[in-house]
């Protein structure tokens, strides 16, 4: 939501909560027991590895400072960011809320977290434990007061990585351990590992960079790009941006912008038997940590590798990623945030945190990623079942790892970037021409937001 929003949605909360939030009947706490609950957007294995995370803190009988049992309750719910907003607004939040990276600092320029930094500092909390992209997506200051605070820690973090099928490389002569090491070898592969059948319809790809499509605002980066300047400036129409594109749209170009839609028309859902990568009709994707847990569901025998997507210009050894994580926070207005912060810690202790993002080999809750550490327990990377965990946490290490920019219009500027790649891949506009829209469609738009942030600022000094 932007700032042009914040107004509107508070005045409308309070009257439509009842009717959205299906809040549960709130628990008439046992004697010697204060009892919290805990919004989260999961469901299916991620909301199990997380409800049996929460029993694992009750297990422990965590006391408050009166000396009483504190007790989770855990709540799977839809939609948690926007019910999540209305419950805050209508003074009945949740004492903890799971929430998406993305969320921070729009959340916290609304005033409807909670900071952190008192219950860090009492506990002695240690931040630097946290590998630093993902701590920094828990920081927000804010651009209307200066102001930088803690607003949230991580609870499963993630990056990203080029993923090969081993057998579709040794099929086109190419060496199944070397994935590619540049972006010239990366065409140089796709055009090896592209079969047409005798008619000329593409029947599989080497590459296909809209699959799965979740990060077509990120290829700038691999290029040296970037879509901002800091929170007051949108760069979308940077020459490096613009040169990514170029690259990306090339392959629409040389592979045939019908063909290819033709082509992923019968791509199947992702998490499904029929995913373009696990059925092999794409020899190499760009996907997340998360995606192991998928390759055992659905097609356990895929013999497949992941590595650094190769960049375009020298990163001097500290390759691109796209870093991003789930989060957790205490709303404004909970009622026990003493209690919620317990929790918090709990899930953010290394006991806590490796059970969540460990696997059910590895005596873990069954989310299978990494966690947001700079070291492990030993021997933990070794029992998970994730043959390159170590990959995806060398990449989220990386100086280049790169986050969602924390921009008040980020919602808009990233659907912005969408619409604009989309007319880029058709043809309907040159990548410059779509990025030149962008910019001049969304700096106006930050600007004014950041002077309604700043207004509202100035009357809460008044």
């Amino acid at each position: 939501m932007s700032a042009p929003h914040i107004v509107l949605a508070s005045l409308v909360a309070a009257a439509v909560v009842a009717a959205i939030v299906d809040r549960p009947p709130r628990r008439v706490d046992a004697p010697g027991e204060v009892t919290i609950t805990y919004w989260e957007k999961w469901t299916g294995f991620e909301g199990e590895a997380m409800r049996a995370t929460v029993e694992r803190f009750n297990q422990r009988g965590v006391t408050d400072s009166a000396g009483r049992k504190i007790v989770c309750r855990y709540l799977s719910t839809t939609q948690v960011d926007r019910k999540s907003l209305l419950a805050i607004a209508g003074g009945n939040p949740p004492d903890l809320v799971g929430l998406w990276s993305t969320n921070t600092h729009v959340f916290a320029e609304m005033g409807a977290l909670t900071p952190l930094d008192p219950f860090i500092a009492e506990s002695g909390h240690d931040l630097s434990r946290y590998i630093p992209v993902f701590l920094s997506r828990c920081r927000y200051r804010s651009p209307a007061n200066g102001v930088e605070r803690t607003w949230c820690l991580p609870t499963t973090p993630a990056s990203v990585a080029l993923h090969w099928n081993k057998d579709l490389f040794r099929a086109a002569g190419l060496d199944p351990e070397r994935p590619p090491q540049s972006i010239a070898e990366m065409e140089e592969y796709c055009e090896k590992l592209t079969r047409r059948d005798d008619s000329g319809r593409v029947v599989q790809m080497g590459f296909l960079p809209v699959e799965p499509g979740w990060w077509n605002w990120s290829w700038g980066y691999y290029f040296g790009g970037r879509l901002n300047d800091g929170p007051e400036r949108i760069t979308a129409d940077d020459p490096k941006n613009i040169a990514a594109w170029e690259w990306v749209c090339g392959f629409a170009e040389k592979y045939g912008r019908e063909q290819m839609l033709s082509f992923r028309q019968g791509f199947g859902t992702f998490d499904s038997p029929q995913n373009a990568f696990l059925s092999g009709k794409v020899a190499m994707v760009v996907q997340g940590v998360w995606m192991a847990n998928f390759i055992r569901f659905h097609n356990s025998q895929l013999k497949y590798g992941c590595a650094a997507f190769p960049s375009a210009f020298d990163t001097g050894g500290q390759p691109v990623t796209v870093a991003d994580m789930d989060v957790i926070a205490i709303p404004h207005g909970s009622r026990h945030p003493e209690q919620a912060w317990a929790v918090i810690a709990y899930i953010n202790s290394q006991e806590g945190m490796e059970f969540l993002c460990g696997d059910r080999a590895n005596n873990g809750g069954g989310q299978g990623k990494l966690t947001p550490f700079n070291e492990t327990s030993p021997g933990w990377i070794e029992q998970h079942t994730h043959p390159y965990l170590q990959v995806f946490i060398d990449l989220a290490k990386s100086r280049n790892a790169v986050a969602i920019p924390q921009l008040l219009v980020w919602d808009e500027y990233q659907q912005e970037l969408s619409t604009a790649f989309e007319l880029a891949w058709l043809g309907k506009a040159t990548p410059a021409e779509a990025l030149k829209a962008v910019q001049a469609r969304m700096q106006p738009k930050l600007d004014r937001a950041l002077a309604i942030a700043r207004a509202r600022a100035q009357e809460k000094t008044k």
